[in-house]
């Protein structure tokens, strides 16, 4: 297993175990539900991990309040996160003492004009580079901008996540279009998970595009696995983006495959038009059941 570092922050799974030793699992493309077993909690965090291509983190809660912060495999392998041992969780906060109160009005940026009150003035700045072909600038401008929104307002805020689409279009253009494709599926996620899906698929469709754009096959596969977890959540109607995004995925795959020799890095012009397609991925083969009751036992073996 490798180690957490090599694991994203995002997404965690929660999985709760019940004094009856049932297991409540929820979080990113699993409905929340219950089992009998840890191994079968396990397992749809597994499947998940298997649609992202990776691991994923997982947090599991123990009926006496221990917790411990875990990795599972898209095979169904459970090891314990560095650091992630069983502990006690947090306490509840005090009560009585008084809310942190975060302005809204931005902070001192470099290249952000003082006393402004939000970020339009500073966001039309990033457009008045980009009219003038000053890519690299409004790129570097709305990285700084969205820092900032995302510290002060919180990194889902509707502001922030405005702020966010415009780094998004300016990293593009400045040509990183992988980047862009990434800053778009995670502002179409947190959209998603606010509960409005008509600037979810609005956010989804800007990274599709770029997706479906990309010439160079390898980074299209790259960016790819992000533009598929984003879709499989955001599938559109009846699905319908969901399995375009799976047909073009297939298609470059098709194409690094190609007999050539030069497969890997061949660039493509003209990607078919995507198609609507009915056939699932193939299901895995079965995985031994997992547990977490001593995680420690697997992960610091020698070899």
């Amino acid at each position: 297993m490798r180690e957490s570092t090599d694991v994203p922050a995002w997404p965690v799974y929660d999985l709760t175990v019940h004094d009856d030793g049932r297991v409540l699992a929820s979080g990113p493309l699993i409905p929340t539900s219950g089992h009998a077993t840890r191994a079968a909690a396990t397992e749809v965090v597994a499947d998940a991990a298997a649609r992202l291509g990776r691991a994923v983190r997982a947090t599991a809660t123990e009926p006496g309040g221990a917790v411990w912060r875990l990795i599972i495999s898209p095979e169904g392998e459970v090891s314990e996160a560095p650091g992630g041992g069983a502990r006690t969780a947090a306490p509840k906060k005090r009560k009585g003492r008084r809310p942190v109160r975060r302005s809204a009005k931005a902070a001192a940026v470099p290249g952000v004009p003082k006393g402004t009150e939000t970020y339009a003035e500073s966001l039309a700045q990033v457009r008045d580079h980009l009219d003038a072909g000053r890519t690299d600038q409004a790129g570097e401008l709305a990285a700084r901008l969205d820092t900032q929104a995302a510290g002060v307002l919180g990194v889902s805020h509707p502001e922030a996540l405005r702020v966010r689409e415009v780094h998004a279009e300016a990293t593009a253009l400045a040509g990183d279009v992988v980047g862009g494709v990434q800053l778009y599926r995670d502002v179409a996620e947190r959209w998603h998970y606010r509960g409005d899906a008509e600037q979810a698929e609005a956010a989804a469709s800007h990274a599709e595009m770029l997706w479906m754009r990309m010439t160079h096959v390898g980074q299209a596969l790259s960016a790819g696995v992000d533009v598929i977890r984003m879709r499989n959540q955001i599938p559109g109607r009846a699905g319908e983006a969901l399995a375009a995004a799976l047909e073009h995925r297939e298609w470059l795959l098709k194409a690094q495959d190609a007999s050539e020799p030069g497969a890997r890095e061949q660039s493509v012009a003209e990607p078919p038009a995507p198609r609507v397609v009915a056939d699932a991925p193939a299901p895995r083969a079965p995985r031994p059941a997992p547990t977490w009751e001593r995680p420690a036992v697997d992960t610091r073996k020698a070899g």
